[in-house]
């Protein structure tokens, strides 16, 4: 479906948390963080970041992937939620 929206690895994101702490970075990924989801960015600066996803307020998608890193249709349930 070309309406589906989701996080494509390889692109670039700002991800805002309130209280002026913002993250850009590539996103790589979600993984498990203790109990909660996490969303993971590298930085510019190389630092790689976990970011607790109930701490996100919005996030803005400042460049996509690369068409090689896209993958042909998104891979739903690899976390646990629930």
């Amino acid at each position: 479906m070309a309406d589906d929206l989701f996080l494509e690895k390889g692109a670039v994101y700002r991800v805002d948390q309130g209280d002026e702490l913002v993250t850009e970075g590539t996103f790589k990924g979600i993984c498990m963080l203790g109990n909660d989801t996490a969303l993971v960015f590298e930085t510019k600066d190389g630092v790689t970041r976990f970011i607790n996803s109930s701490t996100v307020l919005y996030m803005d998608l400042l460049e996509s992937a690369p068409v090689k890193d896209q993958p042909k249709a998104p891979v739903l349930g690899s976390v646990y939620y629930g």
